[in-house]
């Protein structure tokens, strides 16, 4: 992913600087947005899309509906599992891995060759949070990380100079914004702790 991008990711997101030198890497995935509750079609219909860029999103997005609706996985377009989510990823033929997210997981590692589907719960500016005990769950699509200051940055002159131990944060998208954004990796995890705990799906 080139510096252009990533500034104009970590510029929306509104929650970070941007040093030259902050190693980066992304995977630059179509942005489809939702229809009804229908996040996690939509996140699938960006990967399969990046994957066949001639492919019609409207089709692909209702192929996926029919499926998950021909499966009993779904009954308006919500899924509401990480394993229904994989199963109807496994239909698309995307060779989905169900990862158990913790403090000690490779977030990097993963993302250097891979792209993540995560549910979290949204708050009213779909930034991750906890507040609402997992009712507003999303699901969204990680496709990227950079390592950034864990404390805001001084400037001198155009350039940020990064203070403090460097901290991972992700390049997101999701079905409810055009906007692809940047976000700490452990807000995220904070508020999929929060969904999973709340017991609203087998997430």
């Amino acid at each position: 992913m080139g510096w252009t991008r990533h500034t104009e990711a970590c510029y929306r997101s509104r929650d970070c600087e941007l040093s030259r030198g902050a190693p980066h890497h992304n995977h630059h995935l179509p942005v489809i947005l939702q229809h009804g509750p229908t996040c996690g079609i939509a996140a699938l219909s960006s990967i399969i899309l990046s994957r066949n860029p001639k492919a019609d999103h409207v089709n692909t997005a209702n192929s996926l509906l029919d499926a998950a609706l021909d499966m009993g996985i779904s009954l308006q377009g919500e899924v509401m599992s990480v394993w229904y989510m994989a199963k109807l990823a496994e239909w698309a033929d995307l060779g989905p891995h169900v990862v158990d997210l913790t403090p000690t997981t490779d977030i990097p590692r993963i993302l250097d060759d891979s792209v993540l589907l995560v549910v979290y719960d949204k708050d009213k500016n779909h930034a991750p949070t906890t507040r609402y005990g997992g009712e507003h769950a999303h699901w969204l699509l990680v496709t990227g990380y950079s390592f950034q200051p864990s404390s805001p940055p001084s400037r001198r002159g155009r350039l940020a100079h990064l203070k403090g131990s460097p901290e991972l944060h992700v390049f997101v998208q999701h079905g409810k914004s055009r906007l692809r954004q940047m976000w700490r990796w452990r807000d995220i995890m904070e508020s999929n702790d929060s969904v999973r705990r709340a017991k609203h799906g087998n997430y």
